[in-house]
């Protein structure tokens, strides 16, 4: 017999074949829970399929990034920082315009 466990925020779970989500949010007026999946994508449970599924309780993945895996690693906050990005530059794209 499966133990059940009550959904919790933060916590990591998943149910028989399906996927690891992690329970991000509850709405007790709706009776419904927010999980996300592992590749990113959100999705939602009502509170009487929760006890339906009977989800295992388990340790964070050791790799929480999953959904970030695509993540252009060139990108870092010193390359926004180009002659492109000035206030210079973006002063010569109000040119024209006076203030009211």
């Amino acid at each position: 017999m499966a133990i059940k466990y009550e959904p919790e925020i933060g916590n990591w779970y998943q149910s028989g074949s399906s996927l690891l989500f992690k329970v991000v949010a509850i709405d007790e007026s709706d009776e419904t829970i927010e999980i996300q999946y592992f590749d990113g994508t959100v999705g939602e449970l009502e509170l009487d399929l929760w006890e339906g599924l009977s989800p295992e309780l388990l340790d964070a993945p050791d790799d929480w990034s999953g959904p970030f895996d695509d993540v252009d690693e060139e990108i870092t906050p010193s390359s926004y920082n180009d002659d492109s990005n000035t206030r210079k530059s973006w002063d010569s794209v109000l040119e024209g315009y006076e203030d009211n």
